[in-house]
């Protein structure tokens, strides 16, 4: 009976593997099924926009990182997720090199372009390859093509122009105001609608200048305009430039409020006004600020912990754009943008930012904006609707 001990042991002991590989197996099995879904990053990372840019990208990837930790499954099947980030310099023939670039790498979706520029010129690219580009590009024309594939997650300038508008007028009682047009088509929309709400609200455009979007010197432009009855200035274009702009205008003793959209609610401009009064700068970005609800604050606070500084203007945006796609893909138990597509341009999200659902035009329906003011120590909200 002795001798028979090891072999019953032997047995046991096959038993016990035999059981541990059942067990494993399913999971081993699942493991090598998980395929990869690459998602495009299309956005300013070089050159004038570049804090723009890599704040967008941070968001990106935090949302790719979390989504990755919760082991997804589209259709039973795991997946992990992939960022292939293009630079597109914020400028439109090198957007349509990586729209191209990225359809050749087999991306489903693309998280960008940032600019309008970009997006109108590579729309069509990316309709025809069949890939949904989520975008923050304010000019209504980006979504007036029909295009199926594109979708805006930002407030357009219908909401932002018109709303910042009727704050200069119902708020900062302001009644003549000087219009830069820096020729960008973010520029264009933005200016439009603040015009066209002024106007109906009672006040007047008193100065009128289109500059280059690399202009530098400003000196002449504001010698003229501090010959007119204009109280404040709206400037339609991004940050850089904005920031050499008030810079300028405050060298010169010009201490006119300066107006914009959403590229000037930065921090990027922060440094100019360290000396200066608070109403210096005012801003229209699209949605609640993020310090004003709870899924904001703990966004914020995870962002500056992993980054080391507080997010910019579209880190929860993008990180919010990374969510909505993949909850379209599990609802449509497919990575294949024919298929989760569709059931993206039905669904009803809440994120960090905003609500997102669209309408007809693959614009959000509820489009909060949010009134900020510039201050040396960073941006305060005043007024959100």
């Amino acid at each position: 009976m002795l001798s028979n001990r090891p072999k019953t042991e032997i047995r046991n002991d096959g038993r016990i593997l035999l059981t541990l590989l059942l067990v494993f197996m399913p999971w081993c099995a699942s493991a090598q099924e998980a395929h990869t879904v690459k998602i495009g990053f299309s956005g300013p990372l070089s050159g004038a926009l570049v804090v723009a840019g890599k704040d967008a990208l941070n968001g990106m990837q935090m949302a790719i990182e979390r989504l990755n930790q919760q082991r997804v499954e589209i259709g039973g099947k795991p997946v992990r997720f992939e960022a292939v980030i293009k630079d597109d310099k914020g400028e439109s023939q090198r957007g349509q090199v990586v729209a191209r670039e990225l359809s050749e790498l087999g991306v489903k979706a693309v998280l960008g372009p940032f600019n309008s520029d970009v997006a109108l010129t590579v729309a069509g690219i990316y309709e025809e390859a069949g890939i949904v580009a989520l975008t923050v590009a304010s000019n209504p024309k980006v979504t007036q093509a029909g295009n199926g594939f594109m979708f805006r997650i930002a407030a357009s300038d219908s909401d932002i122009g018109s709303k910042i508008a009727r704050y200069a007028e119902r708020t900062l009682k302001l009644r003549n105001v000087a219009i830069i047009d820096n020729g960008s088509s973010y520029g264009r929309g933005l200016i439009d609608e603040f015009q066209r709400t002024a106007r109906k609200g009672g006040m007047q455009i008193v100065f009128k200048e289109n500059v280059q979007e690399r202009m530098t010197d400003f000196s002449a432009l504001l010698s003229t305009l501090n010959n007119t009855r204009a109280e404040a200035i709206f400037f339609g274009g991004y940050a850089a430039q904005g920031r050499l702009l008030l810079q300028q205008m405050r060298q010169t003793g010009m201490r006119k409020p300066l107006l914009g959209g959403d590229a000037l609610c930065t921090l990027e401009m922060a440094g100019v006004v360290d000396d200066m009064r608070d109403d210096a700068v005012y801003c229209a970005q699209g949605g609640v600020w993020l310090t004003r609800v709870s899924d904001g604050a703990v966004f914020s606070s995870t962002y500056q912990r992993k980054f080391g500084r507080a997010p910019d203007v579209y880190a929860a945006t993008f990180y919010d754009g990374m969510m909505l796609l993949v909850q379209a893909m599990k609802s449509a138990n497919s990575s294949n943008p024919a298929a989760f597509a569709p059931v993206l341009a039905k669904l009803r999200y809440k994120g960090v930012a905003a609500l997102y659902e669209f309408d007809g035009k693959h614009d959000l329906k509820e489009s909060t904006v949010t009134i900020l003011r510039l201050k040396a120590d960073g941006l305060t909200p005043l007024s959100s609707f």
